[in-house]
């Protein structure tokens, strides 16, 4: 079965590989973008430059080949929920990591609209801690 509008717009985010042009295209210019506390840069973000600045800028500034493979998408009318692993590595360390994660997306007029991230946050705290 072909995929929805929707979950081809998540599947293209996540193939971005963090392009800010695909990223531009796809979410929507007023963005909320939930990050789950003890993430690296955890918090909320508004508005597309928000997030690409804020968060996408001070993540590649940190990490190394730092990637969100989405594995399994679920639909459910507005929101997408993807399953997946971040992979990469911390600069200061030179640890890798690989961390479990889900998100739900909320798209409208086939923009995103809403990011509503949980992350195993411990994988990287390993990689990036000290000592």
């Amino acid at each position: 079965m072909a995929d929805s509008a929707n979950v081809s717009n998540v599947r293209r985010l996540y193939e971005a590989r963090g392009n800010p042009d695909v990223i531009r295209k796809l979410l929507a210019p007023d963005i909320r973008w939930e990050v789950v506390e003890g993430f690296p840069y955890g918090g909320v973000y508004v508005g597309l430059d928000n997030v690409l600045q804020n968060f996408f800028g001070r993540l590649f500034q940190d990490f190394e080949n730092f990637v969100a493979q989405g594995s399994e998408f679920f639909e459910s009318g507005d929101h997408v929920i993807a399953l997946g692993h971040y992979v990469g590595r911390a600069k200061a360390t030179g640890r890798d990591f690989a961390a479990r994660f889900a998100h739900v997306w909320t798209l409208q007029g086939g923009k995103i609209v809403r990011l509503q991230q949980c992350a195993d946050t411990v994988q990287l705290a390993r990689a990036t801690a000290h000592g």
